[in-house]
């Protein structure tokens, strides 16, 4: 038998155990606690956050992942978040995923994902391995980031990049070879006059003014580029008649018509106003009806003509010239990509025309049509919609 000293001890063993069992109890509820804390301090945060076990499978999304998604948590648990992942990014996902949590490591990824509305949006995931009171490894626990903006402001800042580069390489070219005639021709042209031999001197004098022209339509339409680029170009539509545009237009072409006897007939319409820019919508005619006469042979014909269709005023200008190969009719409004070619007189151009005219265009929210065919000419279209709105001037086609 135990004596009653014996007795006592175990009491006392067992209120000691009691107390030290108690103190756990108290000790898991207040872990508990403060994990249901974190999780709902979690659910309300800004950042998207998830949670994986040791099987590698999400066993928790917040609130905000799960608006973001448009789904719910049964949805996304386990694999199930991996279904909205471009099927391009999957692979380098779940591979850095994976050697992470094989080594413990925090990992950083991008990855496309849709969101509720359906559309693809960039994250930017940081992982980091979790652990335990005791320093048991318990998971991941990750927070995300839409980064969308970002990486459309960073594709613009690289297509930006790339258009300089080609637009420097274009202005290059297309100045280098017209200063050199003027400079060679000028030379020689001083030399001959000095020796008083005028022989050649209205040829050189000619050639002279051509590379000038061209010079002087290189500049312009550098300065309208620029300034459409950097969103400084006024934008002020206006209700005016297509026929006055048109007409002033041929007036400045009147030289160079006459020069190739190029027929030019019009056919305008009654009702012939609509709102657009002046001078965006000048320069885009003006480089098609020059472009036209380029392409012209002598005794040629320009055929300009307006019509209103499914409340679109098409605008559009022909010519039987040389036309365009498939291969050029492709690359036309593709900086850097534009196969430059020679009028039937050797004309040359800016390189940066039709450029300018898509930019103008795009601008009243219009589209520019191309036909061509070679041997049998070419038709340029210009699509201005009517029931346009612009902010701008908060002017409105009626």
């Amino acid at each position: 038998m135990q004596t009653e000293q014996e007795i006592g001890q175990l009491k006392e063993k067992l209120r000691v155990l009691e107390s030290e069992n108690k103190q756990l109890k108290d000790n898991i509820i207040e872990i508990n606690q403060a994990k249901e804390l974190y999780l709902k301090i979690f659910e309300d945060f800004p950042a998207l956050i998830w949670r994986s076990g040791l099987d590698m499978k999400c066993d928790y999304f917040n609130q905000t992942w799960l608006e973001f998604r448009g789904r719910t948590l049964e949805q996304e648990k386990g694999d199930g978040w991996i279904e909205g992942v471009h099927l391009d990014d999957v692979e380098s996902c779940v591979q850095t995923y994976i050697a992470a949590f094989q080594k413990r490591e925090a990992f950083v990824i991008e990855y496309r994902i849709k969101n509720k509305s359906g559309d693809w949006a960039w994250i930017r995931d940081f992982g980091r391995p979790f652990y335990d009171l005791d320093n048991t490894f318990l998971g991941y626990l990750g927070s995300c980031y839409d980064i969308t903006e970002i990486k459309n402001h960073e594709a613009l800042l690289l297509e930006l990049n790339e258009t300089k580069d080609k637009f420097l390489s274009i202005i290059s070219h297309d100045l280098r070879n017209p200063i050199n005639t003027v400079v060679g021709l000028s030379a020689l042209l001083e030399k001959n006059v000095s020796k008083k031999d005028f022989h050649s001197a209205e040829e050189y004098a000619k050639y002279i003014h051509q590379s000038t022209v061209r010079i002087k339509q290189l500049l312009l339409n550098l300065l309208e580029w620029s300034v459409s680029q950097s969103g400084r170009m006024n934008f002020k539509p206006t209700k005016i008649s297509v026929k006055s545009i048109i007409n002033e237009v041929l007036e400045l072409a009147e030289e160079m018509l006459k020069q190739k006897e190029i027929d030019v007939s019009v056919n305008f319409i009654e009702n012939d106003k609509i709102i657009v820019d002046k001078e965006m919508i000048s320069t885009v005619i003006r480089n098609f009806i020059t472009n036209a006469i380029k392409f012209c042979y002598p005794n040629g014909k320009i055929a300009v003509n307006c019509e209103i269709k499914d409340q679109v005023f098409v605008i559009s200008i022909s010519d039987n010239g040389i036309g365009m190969s498939p291969e050029i009719l492709k690359s036309l409004f593709i900086i850097g990509e534009t196969i430059s070619s020679k009028g039937t007189n050797n004309e040359t151009g800016t390189g940066i025309g039709l450029l300018l005219c898509k930019e103008f265009i795009e601008k009243h929210q219009g589209e520019i049509e191309v036909e061509s065919e070679e041997g049998k000419g070419s038709t340029f279209k210009l699509h201005l919609p009517l029931d346009m709105k612009f902010n701008e001037t908060e002017a409105v086609f009626n």
